[in-house]
């Protein structure tokens, strides 16, 4: 890469200011010097920044060639049939098997599954995203060596998580060489920077043996989030966990349903970053989860590479999950298809106001 480097100062101009900061950590996780820190989901600068250019250069947000990173992961660009879902090999419907799983897990419980069979595969650490011990549903990234974590923290937690922080914690604090990672798709498109982008850390890359990634239409602002539930009567720290599905947002407490509304009534809850972003279905990872193309009860799964692949049949052949091909039509790929057209094309209309 010729010429200087675009340092902190214009991540701050480029990105920050202009709301389309992720929340994702990769630049906190590439700073060498470690002057970086996540303040309220917003990176800030905390010593004397060197200039190097890392966080710049591995911010999703800031620069991201899709043609080039598709070659450098997949060998080749999507072709005519992938434009809206990326490159893949297959999709199946996937339900889990272990009944551990199944009392804890959202949908088909695929997520964990895969995850707790890498472990036993010979995986040493999974980066999932957790919640804050001192926040009410605010989310953090853990590094997981157990299935017990791995169950403990299942769940859509809607609100962003810096996972980057996790993947270096997992390398440099906990010593773990063989990771895997789970996250959004604007997470996993800072995770693809971080592994073969210009400024790549080759150590990372080395280190992170699968990528798991789910599908996103939207994440929302954390203290809008617990302001709009408080508003709604409900007490947020007793809530076991949320879902969207069907066009309605649903929150559950006591295993009832206690909050079920239509989607626009909290699309003010938003993040701002959110709609400028094309990507639905994860398209840089090993394997892409969702929970809409299957029925109740089954996770959709997309798979892109060899590696996810082998990582999805080891699951099949323990026992761990069962696999079964995905219907086409209405309440098949067909709104899979669908939520991925509305969120490229409503991210094109967003970026083209800008």
């Amino acid at each position: 890469m010729s010429g200087r480097p675009k340092i902190f100062g214009h991540l701050l101009v480029d990105v920050i200011r202009k709301e389309r900061c992720v929340a994702c950590g990769t630049c906190v996780a590439v700073c060498p010097v470690k002057i970086l820190r996540m303040e309220s989901g917003i990176p800030k600068l905390v010593g004397q920044c060197i200039a190097c250019g890392m966080c710049y250069a591995n911010c999703p947000r800031a620069s991201f060639n899709v043609e080039e990173m598709e070659k450098e992961l997949f060998g080749r660009t999507r072709n005519e049939n992938e434009i809206l879902l990326g490159v893949h090999k297959a999709i199946y419907a996937v339900k889990t098997l272990d009944p551990g799983i199944q009392e804890h897990c959202q949908d088909g419980g695929a997520v964990s599954a895969i995850l707790t069979q890498f472990l036993s595969d010979g995986g040493d650490a999974v980066i999932v995203a957790g919640l804050e011990e001192a926040a009410i549903w605010e989310a953090k990234p853990v590094v997981a060596v157990m299935k017990k974590q791995i169950i403990e923290n299942a769940g859509t937690k809607y609100t962003p998580s810096p996972t980057l922080i996790g993947v270096q914690a997992a390398y440099s604090e906990y010593h773990k060489r063989n990771i895997a990672v789970v996250g959004t798709p604007c997470q996993m498109r800072g995770l693809s920077l971080v592994c073969t982008g210009d400024y790549a850390n080759t150590k990372l890359d080395d280190s992170v043996k699968l990528r798991v990634g789910l599908f996103c239409m939207e994440t929302f602002n954390h203290d809008s989030f617990i302001k709009y539930l408080q508003d709604e009567g409900l007490e947020p720290d007793k809530l076991e966990k949320f879902e969207i599905k069907n066009g309605r947002f649903y929150a559950h407490q006591g295993g009832e349903i206690v909050l079920r509304v239509k989607l626009p009534k909290v699309k003010d809850l938003v993040r701002s970053c959110c709609h400028g972003c094309d990507d639905f279905a994860s398209e840089f990872t090993d394997l892409s989860v969702g929970n809409v193309g299957t029925p109740a009860g089954w996770s959709t799964v997309i798979v892109r590479t060899e590696k996810g692949e082998k990582a999805l049949r080891s699951a099949e052949n323990s026992g761990l999950v069962e696999i079964q091909s995905v219907k086409e039509g209405k309440t098949g790929l067909d709104i899979v298809y669908k939520l991925a057209k509305i969120k490229k094309e409503n991210a094109v209309k967003h970026n083209s106001d800008d």
